[in-house]
């Protein structure tokens, strides 16, 4: 499960780049090839809104994602409560091996909720390529 974990993380990501790349291409093409001002305004705010759209849906993937990783903590420690160091009697070879790895899936859960929220930190404040492919293309007055 672990190998999946990022390469859907990385997905994710990759996604959020190539809709913001796509959408800078479309807003560039239209509003080089756009004379009537007021259509190139009115392409150029839907394009602004689609690509707010596809932040809030991303963000929105990686917030369901660490809130996954969440739950699979919160078992994971569920697993982990028949884990009692003070019961040395009991502590076998196979019980310590077990605790071990629900700790390491722990980490890993952890880790990977960490980096989701980070993403999201990161899909929330990116300043819209949109915008800034528009005041480049911009006729100068």
């Amino acid at each position: 499960m672990r190998a999946a974990e990022p390469a859907m993380t990385s997905t994710l990501a990759q996604t959020k780049e190539d809709i913001s790349r796509a959408i800078a291409r479309m807003h560039g093409a239209v509003l080089s090839s756009a004379i009537d001002c007021e259509c190139r305004d009115r392409v150029g705010e839907a394009l602004r809104d689609l690509e707010r759209l596809e932040r809030e849906r991303i963000e929105r993937s990686l917030l369901t994602a660490a809130g996954e990783q969440r739950r699979r903590i919160a078992a994971l420690l569920e697993l982990l409560d028949d884990f009692d160091p003070n019961e040395t009697d009991a502590l076998d070879d196979g019980t310590m091996a077990e605790a071990g790895l629900l700790f390491a899936d722990i980490a890993a859960a952890a880790e990977l909720g960490s980096y989701l929220l980070r993403q999201s930190r990161q899909v929330r404040h990116s300043s819209g390529v949109v915008q800034e492919v528009s005041n480049r293309a911009a006729p100068s007055e």
